[in-house]
């Protein structure tokens, strides 16, 4: 999955280096992804401090990290005991009406990976069913 489609994110991260090399890290990757998906990011990668700290080789990790973010399932326990989590996208991060993502146009995020809350008993399953269908009709 490209989580920056419009960047080649290592190659921005470079060119940010020899303009901004005390810029940090972390900071630099919040331009193009949520704040706390840059923390993430940037601490799997090991690249804590500033942008000049980090060699050209750990920029290009970095962005490959981002432009080919990979996710493998390691299991479920199922349906019997799924829950709610806690977190995801800001509902101020997204449109109101289309939930589509404000800093990337044509991102639509619904159902559980919207940082909303719902009771057990089946809210979160209409939060999720509601929230696809309303960014459906708005593509």
């Amino acid at each position: 999955m490209d989580l920056a489609p419009d960047l080649d994110l290592g190659a921005v991260l470079k060119a940010r280096k020899r303009a901004a090399g005390r810029q940090g890290v972390v900071t630099a990757l919040a331009e193009a992804l949520p704040r706390r998906l840059a923390e993430r990011v940037a601490e799997e990668a090991g690249a804590t401090g500033t942008l000049a700290d980090q060699p050209d080789a750990r920029l290009a990790a970095l962005g490959e990290a981002v432009n080919r973010w990979r996710v493998k399932p390691v299991g479920s326990e199922g349906y019997r005991t799924a829950e709610v989590t806690l977190g995801g996208v800001a509902t101020d991060e997204l449109n109101q009406k289309t939930l589509e993502a404000r800093r990337r146009p044509g991102l639509f995020v619904i159902g559980e990976a919207v940082d909303i809350t719902g009771w057990l008993g089946g809210y979160n399953f209409q939060w999720a069913w509601s929230s696809g269908w309303a960014a459906g009709q708005a593509c």
